[in-house]
């Protein structure tokens, strides 16, 4: 499935995408379901609790809401020569959100691609994952614009995956560790080179990752069913159309397997997302000499990971 946050009439709701590429109110069409197929006239009071309210609800629900959610797919794909029934939107009718629109947690990883290693002058990559924390509050839709923060001079781009867990998750090996994962979004961790710079001379950098707007995340959840091999898949990243990053996460340092191993120590829950690291071909990679590549307003910046989504953000004047 590809899940998704929605907003409808000023009300956020969780939705799955069927196979017209319209959005399903997942909590209306299950409702009808319960009433018409299982006969349960209790189905508007029963779907919220199934379902939960929002996406970060509807992963802690496990098994139970996701058979629910098929459900409420099907009978809306079976419905849908009868109209809509107010549980079926056009994609023009509502304004997608981030999937995970208030993560628990959002865990990044930092040198994590070789080639990315090598281009920002790192020696080596390091010897264990690494990674920094961006606000929850940073998290935006796949076409909601970027504020350009007026203190910030050389504001970047890096195209990731996001990974984001369905179940708890307390010290699991490698080899168990896809079994947590509820699926996978495109990610853009933006970043304010400048503020980072000054924040790594006294201490660990946060703000330069964390100024609204900065974790542009979508358009679905793609659930993990769907990807037979998410360490294979191509990333790709445009500014204005043009080409700046063109990779693959095969060539990451530490695998999603291994991160999820690793931040597992401390525990990981429902809705929380891990972000993979970025390829070679940001800003901030550019040489001296070459034309500087840092992102200001007007720019519009397209962010894809194969199978999963494209983000399409543009940046605005704070």
């Amino acid at each position: 499935m590809k899940l998704v946050s929605f907003v409808h009439l000023d009300r956020e709701r969780v939705g799955a995408v069927d196979g017209n590429g319209n959005i399903v109110d997942l909590q209306r069409a299950y409702a009808a379901h319960l009433r018409e197929v299982e006969n349960n006239p209790f189905g508007d009071q029963i779907a919220p609790i199934v379902l939960g309210n929002g996406m970060c609800e509807f992963l802690k629900r496990g098994a139970e809401s996701r058979e629910a959610a098929r459900n409420a797919l099907a009978f809306a794909r079976r419905k849908a020569a009868e109209g809509n029934r107010g549980m079926v939107f056009e994609r023009n009718q509502v304004r997608l959100k981030a999937p995970v629109p208030r993560p628990g947690a959002l865990i990044s990883a930092g040198k994590n691609f070789s080639d990315h290693v090598a281009e920002m002058s790192s020696r080596s990559g390091p010897g264990f994952p690494v990674a920094f924390l961006k606000l929850p509050g940073t998290v935006i839709g796949p076409d909601d614009d970027i504020p350009h923060p007026p203190e910030v001079n050389n504001l970047d781009y890096e195209v990731e995956l996001a990974v984001v867990m369905g179940k708890t998750c307390v010290d699991v090996s490698p080899e168990e560790s896809l079994d947590y994962v509820a699926g996978y979004a495109a990610f853009n961790d933006i970043s304010a080179r400048d503020v980072i710079r000054g924040e790594n001379k006294t201490g660990i950098h946060l703000m330069g990752k964390s100024f609204p707007g900065f974790a542009p995340m979508g358009p679905y959840l793609v659930t993990a069913d769907e990807i037979a091999d998410p360490q294979n898949l191509k990333l790709r990243l445009s500014v204005n159309g043009e080409t700046r990053q063109d990779s693959n996460l095969g060539y990451m340092i530490f695998k999603i397997r291994d991160m999820i191993a690793y931040w597992s120590q401390m525990g990981l829950n429902p809705g929380d997302v891990l972000t993979t690291g970025t390829p070679r071909g940001v800003a901030a990679g550019r040489k001296p000499d070459q034309t500087p590549w840092w992102l200001k307003p007007g720019d519009v910046v397209e962010a894809e990971v194969e199978n999963i989504g494209r983000l399409k953000n543009r940046i605005v004047a704070e």
